[in-house]
């Protein structure tokens, strides 16, 4: 007999990622399928999704359900509740809890987190920063966000906007990062860094800023006699999904204790 799936549901503005995996958290099936995020109300949340993973356990042609679903999500959310705090692409999503809603027809846990703090769960478990108990993953590519650990835990904040950059949507439509603007979020993240006593600072963004970036926020960092690693993520684009992998299987270890 088949075991049942971990799911991982990794929404994004113009896609969702629906993978699948065994027990182990080997990937076996990863399928990418249009879906417009911006266009998706409450109402037709659960059967937008819930069809998605119906349709890739479905074509996997296993005959397996869901152990457990983790979902990522490209906004600000609270994991204890399952709601949505800040959704930049589709404001009407804002305080709808997407746990809650799925729950009603799919008979397993099911979780969710924000992209970042994903991104920077997987390259703690399987990236650049294993066995790293205190960094700062910090993504410049589209959300200019950051996520924040310390002795193994992410920091969320009582309104689960810590590690947020507070930088405006102008800066982040830039093709480019350059002058005051990029100062400015070299600044925030030496502070950051600095206050949390960080022992690897990971930066996510685009290949032809990367090198530029990292040595001016080194130069910061020694102007503050501070020296911190500063390293790319290893798993890349993976990194959300890995991430989400491990939420899935905490959330079935939960389940069955």
């Amino acid at each position: 007999m088949n075991e049942d799936a971990f799911v991982v549901v990794n929404i994004n503005e113009f896609f969702t990622e629906i993978t699948l995996a065994d027990q182990d958290c080997n990937i076996n099936m990863q399928e990418n399928i249009e879906l417009q995020l911006a266009n998706i109300d409450q109402e037709s949340f659960a059967w937008e999704i819930g069809g998605l993973i119906s349709k890739t356990l479905g074509k996997e042609n296993k005959k397996r359900s869901c152990r457990s679903i983790a979902i990522s999500f490209p906004g600000v959310v609270d994991t204890i509740s399952g709601k949505i705090i800040r959704s930049p692409i589709n404001k009407d999503l804002e305080n709808f809890s997407i746990s809650d809603v799925l729950k009603n027809n799919i008979n397993c846990p099911i979780g969710i987190e924000s992209h970042i703090n994903n991104a920077l769960i997987g390259e703690n478990w399987q990236g650049i920063a294993q066995n790293v108990k205190n960094l700062i993953y910090v993504e410049l590519q589209d959300i200019f966000s950051a996520s924040l650990l310390i002795e193994n835990q992410i920091v969320r904040g009582v309104n689960q906007l810590a590690g947020e950059l507070d930088i405006a949507d102008e800066t982040k439509q830039m093709q480019h990062l350059g002058g005051k603007r990029l100062e400015v979020i070299i600044q925030k993240i030496a502070s950051a860094a600095l206050l949390l006593d960080t022992a690897l600072i990971v930066i996510d963004t685009n290949q032809s800023q990367s090198k530029n970036i990292i040595s001016l926020l080194n130069k910061v960092l020694k102007a503050k006699g501070k020296e911190i690693p500063i390293l790319e993520p290893k798993l890349k684009q993976q990194s959300i999904t890995i991430g989400s992998l491990k939420m899935a299987l905490t959330l079935s270890f939960e389940n069955t204790n």
